[in-house]
């Protein structure tokens, strides 16, 4: 099947599409003998390609893409790209966009989107539909809190004695049980309101997003031959980041392109040892795992160079060959600066950020300040308790708030719909992500009053909110938010808030959902939260103001993101600092013989010589620093508790190349 793939791309072709991204003719030219990038571009088979930070996999997978797009034959038959957040596909988009070829491959019979929009609108949402079932709402985070709102006050107090999350909602099987609900046997009360609360959510049209892969299992179980339609439809596959794969997506992807007769050719790309999940209680594959032969590996990372990569690279669960051919010289400098390590206590654990910003000033010129991406990060960024100091990013920047910093995360309150949308404002410099955030506001307040919103559409919210209160008194309300808040450009303040929007907004809403009042979870909902702090007089900044640490303080020069190491997974930075936290122990401090090059990966040596892996924990915190350590070009910083470390040890890293800066004591001492 599909033979006719296997001689589409050209060594010329290469050289073609190696101009189109900007790298001249020879960008995937082999180097001395690793010629790794020219054979990943021209290989059509199947395969899997382990590829290190910086090795520029996206920019080669869209290279490939576009010569395939200049290339493609067939009409009816297309290339499904699958990546698996809405930040990477918007990148590979966004790369495509620029050739008429590439934009090709963003209309049919292709499909490029995230694994989970694949399987709603190719798998789960045509066979519910199909059944009378009702789909309006697919976000777990807006499911979950429905789903709570819907619990009787016993149940949510029954599964906060277990220490149940609210994942134990979540529903596994089309008889919406699941393994996830804490040991609490299927026949108990308990169990059995969960069972029914997810049950009457999803009737109503709410679904988390990972149960669509049980609907669309059960669609294959009851019609098989739909899988070999979609290899007809789609007989070439590229799985982008495939080692973020959970168990369910991996299962589901082999299930259907892989599995039996007549499979699709499937390429993925990833890096095994950057395997980090969202969720602590989450897996990966263990049907198809990645990578499985044939392997193909991209060694050579243009992001920083040898030094940094002999310091990061024990910490990679599978040490592979890592090779420093960065950075470019596109950050002032020619050639990185040497790793630093900052080291604190109880009392000077607030001077770690300056330290680090004015380190930033000293070693960089005014254009690199300027034009440079700094970051902070911190494996934990959630500050819940103030033990085991320092816990999360809160314990070095007082007023970080852990709501704003993942990407794809669901705002918890309707002020926070804001604050994230002002930070796509500054890259944008268009209002629709304010305007969108109002109307999505507005649906996921409706959302809390118990009844179904409207359908779901491809339309923007704004469209859709505009349709649903046509003729309504409500759209003359909605009229004066959404001219406000662009006027604002979504900077409110608490006065106005209280005396002119909550009013419009209670209209609104009840109108919506035909509630006549706002239940308890609305309120809190709609509630001013103390730790909004948006002045209004910065509303036409272009700088964002939320977790953002400016140095210095009263005329900044450099402006440093703040984030936790989820949120920056798959970016480039100039500079990051890693800072210390906590859960169950101090990571960095657990990760201590790595960095002084006692250890390197994650196995060990058993009581009787043994090979043995690490436990899940290590494993998890090894791949999650390995994640931030690996994102700078020029710069790689970690903040420590100085009591973790001997003199002996500080020597040892001395002499590994890392600069030691004591915040315990005065910056001139």
């Amino acid at each position: 099947m599909s033979e006719w793939l296997a001689s589409l791309i050209h060594e010329s072709d290469v050289r073609v599409a190696s101009r189109l991204m900007g790298l001249g003719p020879d960008g995937f030219a082999p180097v001395g003998d690793d010629d790794s990038r020219l054979q990943a571009m021209l290989t059509l088979d199947s395969a899997d390609f382990e590829a290190c930070p910086g090795s520029g996999k996206t920019t080669l997978l869209v290279a490939k893409l576009a010569v395939l797009a200049m290339r493609w034959p067939h009409r009816q038959q297309g290339i499904c790209v699958l990546s698996h957040t809405n930040a990477a596909r918007n990148e590979i988009g966004t790369r495509l966009s620029s050739s008429a070829a590439g934009i090709a491959l963003l209309r049919y019979p292709h499909f490029v989107g995230t694994i989970h929009s694949f399987v709603n609108e190719f798998l789960a949402v045509p066979w519910l539909r199909s059944k009378g079932n009702s789909v309006r709402v697919i976000d777990t985070q807006v499911a979950l809190r429905q789903r709570m709102g819907s619990l009787a006050p016993k149940w949510r107090y029954a599964i906060q004695q277990r220490n149940l999350k609210p994942y134990c909602l979540i529903y596994e099987r089309p008889d919406y049980t699941g393994d996830n609900k804490g040991g609490l046997g299927p026949a108990t009360s308990t169990y059995q309101a969960l069972v029914g609360v997810a049950r009457r959510s999803s009737e109503q049209g709410f679904y988390c997003f990972d149960e669509m892969f049980v609907w669309a299992n059960e669609l294959l179980d009851a019609r098989p031959d739909v899988a070999q339609t979609l290899r007809r439809r789609f007989p070439l596959i590229f799985i982008d980041e495939a080692q973020d794969n959970s168990k369910e997506q991996a299962a589901l992807l082999h299930r259907i392109f892989t599995d039996g007769d007549a499979p699709s050719r499937r390429q993925r790309f990833g890096d095994s040892n950057q395997a980090i999940y969202s969720r602590p209680e989450q897996v990966g594959a263990q049907i198809d795992q990645f990578p499985s032969p044939p392997i193909h590996t991209l060694p050579r990372s243009y992001r920083f160079g040898q030094v940094l990569a002999d310091q990061v690279k024990g910490l990679g669960v599978l040490p592979h060959p890592l090779i420093g051919a960065g950075p470019a010289n596109a950050q002032g400098r020619t050639e990185p600066l040497p790793s630093v390590l900052f080291l604190f206590d109880d009392q000077s654990i607030n001077e770690v950020l300056p330290r680090y910003g004015a380190h930033l000033v000293t070693n960089f010129d005014t254009a690199a300040l300027s034009r440079g991406i700094y970051t902070a990060v911190a494996g934990v960024h959630k500050l819940e308790k103030d033990a085991n100091l320092p816990r999360a990013i809160g314990h070095y920047a007082p007023t970080y708030n852990a709501a704003y910093a993942r990407k794809e995360s669901a705002p918890e309150t309707f002020l926070q719909y804001f604050a994230k949308a002002r930070v796509k404002l500054v890259e944008s410099l268009n209002t629709h992500s304010i305007v969108n955030a109002l109307a999505s506001a507005l649906v996921a307040t409706s959302n809390l009053l118990g009844t179904a919103p409207p359908p779901m559409s491809r339309k923007s919210a704004h469209r859709r909110m505009i349709e649903t209160l046509e003729g309504a008194s409500a759209a003359a309300d909605y009229a004066w938010l959404v001219e406000h808040v662009i006027a604002v450009r979504g900077a409110l303040r608490e006065d106005e808030w209280q005396a002119s929007i909550l009013p419009r907004v209670f209209a609104i809403v009840t109108t919506l959902s035909n509630a006549p009042y706002l239940t308890p979870e609305a309120e809190r909902f709609l509630a001013w939260p103390a730790d909004h702090a948006v002045h209004h007089e910065d509303a036409a900044s272009t700088a964002p103001q939320v977790n953002v640490f400016a140095y210095p303080p009263d005329a900044p020069k450099v402006h440093v993101r703040l984030g936790s190491i989820h949120s920056v997974k798959g970016e480039t930075h100039t500079a990051t600092l890693v800072l210390e936290s906590f859960f169950h122990q101090h990571h960095l401090s657990e990760l201590k013989p790595w960095l002084l090059g006692e250890r390197e990966g994650g196995f060990r040596q058993g009581a009787r010589g043994k090979t043995m892996p690490e436990g899940t924990r290590m494993l998890g915190r090894l791949k999650l620093h390995y994640v931030a350590m690996t994102r700078p070009t020029h710069l790689l910083c970690l903040a420590m508790r100085k009591d973790a470390f001997s003199d002996t040890e500080l020597n040892r890293l001395t002499q590994r190349g890392w600069k030691i800066v004591d915040c315990c004591a005065s910056e001139g001492g």
